[in-house]
């Protein structure tokens, strides 16, 4: 296979409006000061999304989301949904609503209960007959203009999520409703854990931006200086998670200035303060100034949270960089002490982004700073597909990257309680996957060492590498794997272990002898399914004592 990384209107002007985004549902009626949008029509936002991935004994369940119901009230009529598997109808159902929806945002759920299912992929057809405006109208998968009607694609799965003893998977980088602005919205906190639990996710986060955790909560175009839409968001997590369904991590997204003074985006998890981050958002253009400075909230954060570089060599178009001095994570940035990852995976590994993500974390590594790994999506709701606008008042686009759980953060971890997760990131316990699953585990003088651990030794004292790994069918059974080395203060790694084509699951060990201080980790590829399968863990940390050397 071969695939190893090495070799391969009203309201004040907001700049951000004439700029391309991805990742979001898109908002279609804010107008700013335009007369004209090429997308806006007098009906809310009525999207069927569902998770790509059904995991074993799940129950298929298709999300409708109403957005702007407040403004255009609708009366929702029928559902029928139909499911097709290589051209061949599977089943069908209805449903009769006639119920009117008038809020700023809803969510219904529709359960395909008298379906039987085959495994493999299928096709999901959603229709919904509706009344706005005194007209009788109907729509297939959304009422957005100028997207292709494509069936949502799910795949049901006759295998578990890849996992091994001890780990938990989850997404990292997730957006809710509470983000919420000129050109885009994200799904409910509650449809999100839903579709989390669906897809076989032991734990999600919520890191919605700052600068829309400080917004009035029925008006994003103000400020709240009592910032009632956060202290509501965590009291509502808090909540929820009293339930045994997968665990939400409390965060926000900072737009924080890096060492170059552009802003740059940090996943901030489980703070009990709020950092506003308000430099990109536009709101008080043309100041493009960011409260916080990287190291100023790694200084001031509290006690037992989590600070992660967010998509961090992910370039922005170079408008928003012209326009939004949006900038991205450089190799000083990483540096930062206190600093505990980087998102070095936004959405699929077949970027180059993601190559230049992947080498500064290696080159930070190298240099002893020990941070971890971690894969997310960026998705604002986009279970299936990814609706965005493309060019605001303008464009529309749907794409299959950055979706739900496409790329996920794997933890070393006794539970998915909230201690027990914070715990397991703090102490850098993590890997990121598209598919395949790996552990590493060292054991010297009976001793084990795992992923996120620092080990002692003297010199010249031989080690025992334990490496595993696993994936399915579903993401490509064939994996190659690679042991890396990496000397401290070193120009490259080295690779220590290499072994191509191997089958469903395998375990290797590796005797190996240090000889000065560095760090051991593992990556695994495979064909994928969707997109090419990855797994890179984060490191095992080698001293040699210096009594010894």
């Amino acid at each position: 296979m071969n695939f190893p990384f090495d070799l391969i209107p009203s309201h004040p002007i907001s700049p951000h409006s004439f700029l391309p985004f991805i990742g979001l549902y898109a908002e279609s009626h804010f107008k700013f000061w335009i007369p004209l949008s090429r997308f806006f029509k007098a009906e809310p936002e009525l999207i069927f999304d569902t998770p790509w991935r059904l995991e074993p004994g799940q129950t298929p369940t298709i999300f409708l989301v109403i957005k702007d119901a407040h403004l255009h009230p609708v009366l929702l009529i029928n559902v029928d949904i139909t499911v097709h598997q290589q051209g061949k109808l599977i089943c069908s159902e209805h449903w009769e609503l006639d119920r009117t929806i008038n809020d700023s945002q809803t969510q219904l759920e529709f359960s395909l209960t008298d379906c039987t299912l085959p495994y493999g992929e299928v096709l999901v057809s959603p229709s919904l007959n509706y009344e706005v405006g005194g007209k009788i109208l109907r729509l297939e998968i959304d009422n957005y203009d100028q997207i292709a009607k494509l069936p949502l694609r799910i795949t049901i799965a006759d295998e578990m999520l890849p996992v091994l003893p001890g780990w938990l998977s989850g997404d990292t980088h997730l957006h809710s409703s509470l983000t919420n602005d000129q050109v885009e919205f994200g799904a409910s906190l509650e449809q999100t854990r839903k579709a989390a639990q669906l897809f076989g996710l032991d734990f999600i986060t919520a890191t919605d931006h700052s600068y829309d955790l400080d917004d009035q909560p029925d008006d994003y175009t103000k400020n709240d200086p009592e910032l009632k839409k956060w202290h509501a968001s965590r009291h509502r997590i808090l909540e929820m998670n009293n339930s045994d369904a997968p665990t939400i991590v409390p965060g926000e997204e900072i737009s924080v200035a890096n060492a170059r003074g552009a802003i740059v985006h940090l996943l901030h998890f489980n703070d009990d303060q709020f950092f506003p981050g308000s430099g990109d958002s536009g709101e008080d253009w043309p100041n493009l100034h960011s409260q916080y400075s990287i190291a100023e909230v790694l200084a001031k954060r509290s006690h037992n949270t989590v600070s992660v570089g967010a998509h961090s060599a992910y370039k922005f178009p170079w408008l928003q960089r012209l326009l939004l001095n949006r900038g991205f994570w450089e190799t000083k940035d990483h540096e930062n002490p206190g600093l505990d990852g980087v998102q070095i995976l936004c959405g699929t590994p077949a970027s180059s982004n993601f190559q230049n993500s992947r080498t500064l974390w290696i080159e930070s590594l190298l240099k002893g700073f020990q941070l971890s790994a971690y894969g997310g999506s960026d998705g604002h709701g986009n279970f299936n597909r990814n609706w965005h606008v493309k060019m605001p008042a303008w464009s529309l686009g749907i794409h299959e990257d950055q979706i739900f759980a496409q790329a996920r953060t794997l933890l070393r971890c006794n539970s998915n309680k909230m201690n027990d997760l914070i715990e397991a990131m703090k102490l850098g316990r993590t890997a990121l996957s598209t598919g395949p699953v790996g552990d590493l585990v060292v054991t010297v003088s009976e001793q084990r060492f795992g992923i996120g651990d620092t080990l002692l030794i003297d010199s010249q004292q031989e080690m025992d590498i334990h490496i595993t790994g696993v994936s399915t069918i579903e993401f490509g059974s064939q994996m190659d794997v690679t042991l890396y080395l990496g000397e401290l203060n070193g120009i490259q790694e080295s690779i220590l272990y290499r072994e191509e084509d191997l089958n469903n699951e395998f375990e290797r060990h590796i005797p190996f002898t240090p000889i000065t201080n560095s760090y051991l980790r593992i990556e695994l590829t495979s064909e994928g399914s969707r997109w090419p399968g990855v797994y890179i863990s984060s490191p095992i940390w080698i001293n040699i004592s210096e009594s010894s050397a």
